[in-house]
């Protein structure tokens, strides 16, 4: 064989090996990519917490002891114990900031009474209170589920009079307790306090003091939302 045809066909293979080689890096570079794989977080950010309940709807059973009656017996005021009252309140209140509430908180009060009637005096039947109050609280958080509070009750009063008008005037309560939350709107509420009644008659063209004064106590519950 001539050198001549030696070249010419060294030449048509190192041709041939270029025209492969150009072909597989073509097809390397025409081949699709595979998407990399997502990844996922294996600890999700928690939802973010709801806000807190502002609305207050609560119900109460209100037992009444250590109390004072007083009326007027022969035109003047005669003061004497009173036996135990019972009563049952019902609360609707809003928290404008932080632990402060205000709201409605009326109540109705029975067996208002002379524990003992007073020497030489018939006794009296028994009379029913009827409250019509505000309620002004604070409450301080212990832990998530628990808090104390303090509240104001002023209001206006009406006390029954067999056949009579009622006495009327000022009234004021003042309690300290603690809130539980049994779910996140249900709780439950324990608290005891002093109330002090201010109502009087008018007798004979003169007002006459007509008053009540308890050691109250607040067992209840309601919904917060």
């Amino acid at each position: 064989m001539s050198k001549r045809k030696q070249m010419r066909k060294t030449s048509t293979l190192i041709g041939l090996t270029l025209v492969a080689l150009g072909a597989g890096a073509r097809a390397e570079d025409g081949a699709p990519v595979a998407p990399a794989a997502a990844v996922v977080d294996p600890f999700p950010a928690a939802p973010p917490p709801s806000p807190p309940a502002r609305w207050r709807i609560g119900l109460s059973f209100l037992p009444m002891g250590l109390g004072k009656l007083t009326t007027p017996i022969g035109g003047e005021p005669v003061q004497g114990d009173a036996p135990l009252a019972y009563g049952v309140g019902l609360s609707a209140s809003y928290r404008i900031i932080a632990g402060f509430s205000v709201g409605v908180a009326p109540q109705i009060i029975s067996n208002v009474n002379y524990k003992v009637p007073p020497s030489g005096v018939a006794a009296p039947d028994a009379v029913r209170e009827t409250d019509l109050m505000a309620r002004l609280a604070y409450t301080f958080p212990i832990v998530e589920t628990i808090g104390l509070y303090v509240e104001a009750l002023p209001g206006y009063s009406l006390i029954n009079q067999a056949g009579g008008t009622p006495a009327k005037g000022f009234v004021v309560a003042f309690d300290a307790g603690a809130d539980m939350g049994i779910t996140d709107r249900i709780f439950a509420n324990l608290g005891a306090g002093y109330q002090l009644g201010f109502q009087s008659l008018t007798v004979a063209g003169e007002k006459v003091d007509t008053r009540t004064r308890y050691v109250r106590v607040s067992l209840g519950g309601g919904v917060r939302f």
